[in-house]
Formats: C-alpha cells, sequence, structure tokens
C-alpha cells in the first residue's frame, strides 16, 4: 500500500519526518484529509490539531499555524510551533492559560494584549490536545 510521507518543520528544529497512511491538517478552511495520490495542494493552517495514521495507530499534535504543501505523497508541513500530544504538560498549559488570561485583564498600557491573546489560543489548543489523549486512553481501556 502507498505511503504518504510527513514532515513537520518548525523554526526551531525539524521535528517529524515519517512514512504514514493518512494525515489531517488543520487548514484555514477547515479540517483536510490526505491519503496517498492526493492532488497536489498548498493551505495555510490554523492553529489545530494535526493528526496522522500508521496502521491502527493515530498520532496527534498541536500545531500553531503555518503552511502546508502536498505534492507527490509528500505533506510538507512548515509550521510556527508544532507540540506531541505526548509532550505536552497539562499543568504548565493551564499555568501558562492563566498567566495569559491575568495579563489580558490588566489596564496596564506596557502588557502586549495581542501577545496575551495569542498565549491564551496557544495554551487553550494544548489543552485541547492533551483532552483527546485522556479520551483515547478512556477508550482503549474499555
Amino acid at each position: 500500500m502507498a505511503k504518504i510521507r510527513l514532515q513537520i518543520i518548525t523554526p526551531q528544529k525539524p521535528v517529524l519526518d515519517k512514512e504514514v497512511d493518512f494525515v489531517v491538517l488543520p487548514a484555514s478552511k477547515g479540517e483536510l484529509g490526505i491519503l496517498p495520490g492526493h492532488t497536489e495542494y498548498i493551505t495555510t493552517l490554523k492553529y489545530g490539531v494535526l493528526r496522522y495514521k500508521i496502521g491502527e495507530e493515530t498520532e496527534t499534535f498541536a500545531v500553531l499555524g503555518g503552511i502546508a504543501e502536498i505534492a507527490n505523497n509528500n505533506v510538507s508541513v512548515f509550521a510556527e510551533g508544532a507540540v506531541l500530544q505526548d509532550e505536552i504538560d497539562e499543568e504548565t498549559a493551564r499555568q501558562q492559560l492563566e498567566k495569559a488570561k491575568s495579563a489580558r485583564l490588566q489596564n496596564d498600557k506596557a502588557i502586549d494584549l495581542e501577545q496575551a491573546d495569542q498565549e491564551i489560543k496557544e495554551a487553550l489548543l494544548l489543552l485541547k490536545v492533551k483532552k483527546l489523549q485522556s479520551g483515547k486512553l478512556k477508550n482503549k481501556k474499555k
């Protein structure tokens, strides 16, 4: 069976380079599913959940925006940031959320409201992706 080469690259480092069966991207106009043989395509990515499957196993990333290029059974994701579900520290994400919310509520002109909003958005995404893992673990126990 044909595979897709999935690469996830951030400004800091390459995050992933794997042969996969299926990819779902958080495209700016909605989720985009990609199977081998997909037509060539370029899309912007919003903050969201990137999933890929290898056999019966599904892995999940939090993607912090970027672009994706699909061509010749290659999916190249150039993301502002990407965090694997297993690497998310839920407590750190909760603290980041509370700190950003607190900063957002202050009337201090020294606080960058756009930055605080971005941090809230990021923390909420990380918590969402981590919660998906909790649901997956509960389903495996049944």
